[in-house]
């Protein structure tokens, strides 16, 4: 399982280069002056919502209840495990954004306050790894609606941040894929360490 996690963090970086050789500007540019939101607007409020619940230090509390959940419902290392790989996964996004320090988007006033660098999208690492963990590991007879439903709630969390004018669309990419890759690791940690098989779904789903 280790090696399916290379992939998504290989392609990470290779996009947070071109990124940031101005290669990918014509896309960012064409889906931030389509997208992008005023104050004022319709939806502000929705995607502000959205945003909110997925950065910040609710962000951390979310993490931790939903560790708590996995630790009482499967085992206390299964919690463990997504907590921990949570935490490495949002430090290995703030080592990424000053590491290639690209600037936010300017075309439209920013609707969230911000104070990091761009790529990658923190807000899209960390729901993608998060749900897409969980939707990995809890024994069900159908993955794919849990894994589809992750997926879902990823692309929404990082979409608010183009909604809101404060990312740029590659640095979404970048996010989503360093979040599926920590939750691959998350995943294997699990499998190693979790103390219960994730395969042994409940007869109901």
């Amino acid at each position: 399982m280790w090696r399916y996690a290379v992939l998504p963090f290989v392609l990470m970086l290779m996009l947070g280069v071109a990124a940031g050789q101005g290669l990918l500007e014509p896309i960012d540019h064409a889906v931030a002056n389509a997208f992008s939101l005023r104050a004022g607007d319709t939806g502000v409020e929705f995607w502000y919502w959205v945003s909110w619940s997925g950065g910040g230090k609710q962000r951390y509390i979310i993490v931790g209840v939903i560790s708590l959940a996995l630790g009482l419902w499967l085992h206390w290392r299964t919690g463990l495990a997504l907590a921990l790989t949570a935490l490495a996964s949002n430090l290995t996004s703030d080592l990424l954004k000053a590491l290639f320090g690209r600037a936010r988007p300017d075309l439209t006033p920013h609707l969230d306050p911000i104070s990091s660098m761009a790529f990658p999208s923190g807000h899209a690492a960390s729901a993608m790894m998060v749900y897409l963990m969980v939707a990995l590991i809890v024994p069900t007879n159908r993955r794919w609606l849990w894994i589809a439903g992750a997926v879902v709630l990823a692309f929404l969390t990082g979409w608010s941040r183009i909604m809101l004018g404060v990312h740029w669309f590659t640095d979404l990419l970048g996010g989503w894929m360093l979040g599926a890759t920590f939750a691959l690791v998350g995943l294997e940690l699990v499998r190693r360490y979790g103390g219960k098989p994730i395969d042994a779904a409940p007869h109901n789903g």
